[in-house]
């Protein structure tokens, strides 16, 4: 029997031929973001075929191979010299450290799938750092207004005291609260995760978080094309896109001041400094880590029920509800990253008492 398996240089050359395709066709192709978006996702899910392996066919079959109008199909044979320009591009951002992760590979980030509409997912997600970092769950202080100091210390000792317990603190590089939570985190050699409101290729770190991406503690991450930088004359225009993509990305939210985010999700757990009034959606002030951690496990099964069929007939009798097993709540927590020997012994002695 002939195996399918690629060897593992073959498949990188495959992967970084099917990312240029992609890029090519999001970017320099000519076609708006949007109408890239629907071709590529069409190819992989209908007609279940790369990207590369059609582009590489002759242009004239261009146009029922993907679905193209006679006026796209001329626009992509214009711009076709630029697709191997995007490869020797992709090759020399990876030897800077840039990488891109595509929407169909298994290092995407399952939360934006989750917490985002398919059209609203980015294609591409540019890094910078150890995207295994994502392992762990993730979790994004938000303040609707400037906090004062009161509400500014305890969110910088929250986030440590996750980050401490294994969670991972991500923040949105912005002047204010993200900006001094950073600097705390990277001075305590904290790991974080920091979502970027310009592209990948035309930022140069500082040198703290430059080393703290080097030791595998830091991650830069920004759903926007690599090469683009924002204008230095007006307000950034993707910050609020930034802010709802690091939303979506976050594993559990943790709001500082009102007002309070839109679009609260019932599959994502959220937490309430103390003091601040309830919403819609979030409800549960914050405690402590261990909270924050069980939520994570319990919160796709509540939602799960609330969004259970309605005719759905009642049992006859409600059981009691059974102890969680803390061996088997361990391995849950796991699944999600890393849990620190001092939560798992907790854990357990909450269990015996």
């Amino acid at each position: 029997m002939t195996s399918t398996t690629l060897p593992d240089a073959e498949r990188a050359q495959s992967d970084l031929a099917e990312t240029a395709a992609w890029h090519w066709l999001a970017y320099e192709s000519g076609l708006s973001l949007r109408r890239a978006k629907a071709i590529i996702l069409d190819q992989l899910q209908t007609r279940k075929r790369p990207l590369h392996d059609t582009l590489s066919e002759a242009p004239s079959s261009w146009q029922t191979a993907l679905g193209l109008t006679v006026e796209e199909a001329q626009m992509l044979e214009n711009q076709r010299a630029q697709l191997e320009s995007v490869t020797k591009t992709l090759v020399g951002w990876n030897q800077q450290g840039l990488g891109l992760v595509r929407w169909d590979e298994p290092g995407y980030p399952p939360t934006l799938r989750a917490h985002m509409r398919p059209e609203e997912q980015p294609l591409l997600l540019g890094y910078r750092g150890e995207l295994g970092l994502l392992e762990m769950p993730a979790v994004l202080a938000l303040a609707g207004s400037p906090p004062d100091e009161d509400a500014g210390v305890w969110t910088l000792e929250t986030m440590l005291e996750l980050a401490g317990e294994g969670a991972l603190p991500l923040a949105v590089g912005r002047a204010g609260l993200d900006a001094e939570l950073v600097r705390a985190l990277l001075s305590a050699e904290a790991p974080l995760a920091l979502a970027l409101p310009r592209g990948l290729a035309s930022y140069s770190p500082p040198p703290a978080l430059a080393a703290a991406i080097s030791s595998g503690r830091a991650l830069l991450l920004s759903p926007f094309r690599p090469d683009w930088t924002p204008p230095s004359s007006e307000p950034n225009p993707v910050l609020a896109p930034t802010l709802g993509f690091a939303q979506a990305l976050a594993n559990a939210l943790l709001i500082i001041t009102p007002p309070h985010p839109q679009n609260l999700l019932p599959e994502q757990p959220c937490f309430l400094r103390p003091g601040i009034p309830k919403t819609v959606g979030c409800q549960s002030y914050y405690s402590d880590p261990e909270t924050l951690f069980l939520r994570l496990v319990e919160t796709p099964v509540a939602a799960a029920i609330a969004n259970a069929p309605s005719f759905a007939p009642p049992s006859p009798t409600t059981p009691p509800t059974p102890s969680l097993d803390p061996e088997k709540l361990i391995d849950q927590l796991s699944a999600l990253g890393n849990v620190p020997e001092a939560m798992k012994a907790r854990l357990r002695n909450q269990a015996n008492d």
